[in-house]
C-alpha cells in the first residue's frame, strides 16, 4: 500500500527516494510535499527523457537491460525508489583496479561488467568464443589445450631450469618464480631436486605441483583456512597478513602456480569455494554465495531480507570481524556506526555485507592471485567454461565409487521406510550407475558444492557445522518441484516422487548437463 508506506517515511527517506529517481526536491518545503511527490513519482518519472532516466539507473546498481520501452524504465526506476536498487541486481563482477605490480579490485553490477575489449591480441575470435561457450565439456578442454600449446614457447626457443631443495621446497620454489617474466610461464619448465638424481620426464614436475600446492593450501601456512562448510575446500583467510607478511607475494607466486598448472595439464589436489572459482571466471557473485564462506550469516541475512520490521533488530551499518580471538567492529561504509538499519535501505545493508564477506576483507589477496593466474593463462582463456568445469579442469575428475555413496546415504520422508527398496531410489542409484565419472562428478558438485570426496569415503561428508553429515535424499511432490533441489550445507537433495523411470532420468540428466546459471539450488 504506498500511501500507508508514504505515511512512514521521514523527510529525509522521502528526499532520498526521490534522489534515487533523479527527481528534483529543492521546491518541495513541506513533508506533505515529498510525499504528494512520491505517490505521483511515475508521473514525473514520465516528463524526463530516456536518456535522463537510463542516467539515474546508471548510478544505481540495478539492471534494466531488459528494459525496451520508455514506460519501461519508468517502472523499473520507480521501482528502484521504492524497493531499493538491489531489488533488481543479477549480481556483482570483480574488477581489476591500480597496476600489474601493485594490483587491487572493486566490483560492478554483473550487468555493467564485460571482459577485456582487447581480448583478440591473443588471436581469438568474438564467435569463436561464443561457440565454445556451448559445447560439452569435452570439447571446451580440447579447444583450451590447443590454445595452451598453440601460446607454448617452443622447446629450441628458450626454456626455464627450477632447482629447489626439498627441505626448504616453497621457498626456492617462491624465490625463483618471482624471478621470472609472465613470458618465461608459457615456456617449458625442467624441475630439479637438489643432491637427488631424478631426470624430470614429467614426474619430477608433478611432484613439484602436488608438493607445492599441499603447502600453500596448507591452513597452517595461513594463506588460506577451511569453508565455513566444511575441511573439504578451502578459502582466502582474511587475516593471511598477519600470519605471513610476505602474504601477496605469495598469493600471486600461488596464481602463477595454479596458471601453470592449467597451461601444463596438471592436477591441483585442492579444491577452493565456489566463490573463488566464480572470481576465478567473472562470473557474478549473489547473497546465494555467502553459503559456501559463512552459513551463520547466510541464514542471518535471509532473515534480515524476510523480516517485517527490521529496526526491531536494531543493527547499524557495521560488521564484527575476528582477529584471532579479538573481535573488531568495522563500518560498512563511512558513518556506519551511526546509520540505523531500515526497511527502506535494508537492501543496501544486504550487498555491503556481501561485498565486505566476500570481496572487501580478501581483495587484496585475490587480486594479487588473480593477476598471477591471468599472467599465465588470459581471462578469456578460461571463459568458456563455468565454475563447475573450471573445478573439473584444475583438480580432476575424481573417481567417484557409486556403491560407496548409496551404502552411506540416509533417507526421509515417503523414502523412509524403504530406503533403497523404493523403486524411486533404484531409479536414482541406477541412473548414476550408468553415468559416467564426468556426470557423477557435476551431480556431486550441485549436491554439496565440490566435487571432491573425503579420502575416507562418502562416510565422512560434512555439514556446514563441521560434524559427519551423510548425504540424505528427502522425498518431494512433483507438483511442488520437477527437478531435484539441493541444499549444498547439508549434503541434501529433494528428489521428487516421479512417476517413472525415464520420467526420473529426464529430469536427472538435464540437471546434470544444466549451466549452473539454471541449477535449482537453495
Amino acid at each position: 500500500d504506498i500511501n500507508k508506506n508514504v505515511d512512514n517515511y521521514t523527510s529525509e527517506q522521502l528526499i532520498e527516494k526521490l534522489q534515487v529517481m533523479g527527481i528534483d526536491t529543492e521546491e518541495a518545503f513541506q513533508k506533505e510535499e515529498l510525499k504528494e511527490m512520491l505517490r505521483d513519482c511515475r508521473n514525473l518519472l514520465k516528463k524526463q527523457s530516456i536518456k535522463q532516466l537510463k542516467a539515474s539507473l546508471d548510478r544505481t546498481i540495478c539492471d534494466y537491460s531488459t528494459c525496451i520501452e520508455k514506460e519501461d524504465l519508468v517502472v523499473r526506476l520507480s521501482s528502484v525508489g521504492w524497493f531499493g536498487e538491489g531489488y533488481f541486481s543479477d549480481g556483482f563482477v570483480r574488477v581489476f583496479k591500480g597496476t600489474p605490480s601493485n594490483p587491487s579490485m572493486d566490483w560492478v553490477p554483473a550487468a555493467k561488467f564485460s571482459l577485456d575489449p582487447n581480448y583478440e591480441k591473443f588471436r581469438i575470435r568474438t564467435i569463436e568464443i561464443e561457440e565454445m561457450c556451448s559445447k560439452p565439456f569435452n570439447e571446451k578442454v580440447k579447444w583450451f589445450r590447443k590454445v595452451c600449446r598453440d601460446n607454448k614457447v617452443k622447446w629450441e626457443d628458450g626454456r626455464v631450469h627450477i632447482k629447489v631443495r626439498r627441505d626448504q621446497l616453497l621457498r626456492d620454489s617462491f624465490m625463483n618464480f618471482n624471478r621470472l617474466e609472465p613470458a618465461d610461464l608459457r615456456r617449458f619448465l625442467r624441475f630439479e631436486f637438489l643432491g637427488e638424481e631424478g631426470v624430470d620426464a614429467g614426474g619430477v614436475a608433478r611432484e613439484w605441483f602436488e608438493l607445492v600446492t599441499d603447502q600453500c593450501f596448507n591452513v597452517d601456512f595461513g594463506l588460506f583456512e577451511y569453508s565455513g562448510v566444511d575441511n573439504i575446500c578451502y578459502q582466502i583467510n582474511p587475516s593471511s597478513g598477519i600470519a605471513n607478511e610476505l602474504h601477496e607475494q605469495y598469493f600471486l607466486f600461488l596464481g602463477r602456480v595454479i596458471g601453470k598448472a592449467l597451461f601444463d595439464q596438471q592436477i591441483i589436489r585442492a579444491h577452493v569455494t565456489q566463490p573463488i572459482f566464480k572470481h576465478m571466471l567473472g562470473w557474478p557473485i549473489t547473497i546465494e554465495d555467502i553459503e559456501f564462506i559463512d552459513p551463520q550469516v547466510y541464514r542471518s541475512l535471509l532473515d534480515i531480507e524476510s523480516v517485517d520490521d527490521i529496526e526491531s533488530l536494531y543493527l547499524d551499518f557495521t560488521t564484527n570481524i575476528e582477529v584471532f580471538g579479538e573481535t573488531q567492529t568495522i563500518p560498512l561504509k563511512p558513518g556506519g556506526e551511526n546509520i540505523d538499519v531500515t526497511n527502506f535501505n535494508r537492501q543496501e545493508y544486504m550487498q555491503l555485507k556481501m561485498k565486505h564477506i566476500i570481496l572487501d576483507r580478501t581483495k587484496s589477496q585475490l587480486a594479487h592471485f588473480l593477476r598471477g593466474l591471468y599472467d599465465v593463462v588470459p581471462e578469456i582463456w578460461l571463459s568458456i567454461f563455468d565454475y563447475r568445469e573450471l573445478e573439473l579442469l584444475l583438480c580432476g575428475l575424481p573417481n567417484i565409487n557409486v556403491a560407496d555413496w548409496k551404502n552411506n546415504t540416509t533417507y526421509k520422508g515417503a523414502y523412509a521406510s524403504k530406503g533403497v527398496k523404493h523403486k524411486v531410489i533404484q531409479w536414482f542409484w541406477e541412473t548414476l550407475e550408468e553415468a559416467n565419472q564426468e556426470q557423477r562428478a557435476r551431480f556431486l558438485q550441485f549436491c554439496t558444492g565440490t566435487s571432491r570426496v573425503p579420502v575416507q569415503g562418502f562416510r565422512a561428508l560434512q555439514g556446514s557445522d563441521g560434524n559427519i553429515k551423510p548425504f540424505n535424499i528427502v522425498s518431494t511432490d512433483l507438483k511442488t518441484h520437477a527437478y531435484p533441489v539441493a541444499h549444498t550445507c547439508f549434503n541434501r537433495i529433494e528428489l521428487p516422487l516421479y512417476k517413472t523411470r525415464e520420467q526420473l532420468q529426464k529430469f536427472l540428466n538435464q540437471t546434470i548437463a544444466m549451466d549452473p546459471t539454471g541449477f535449482t539450488v537453495e
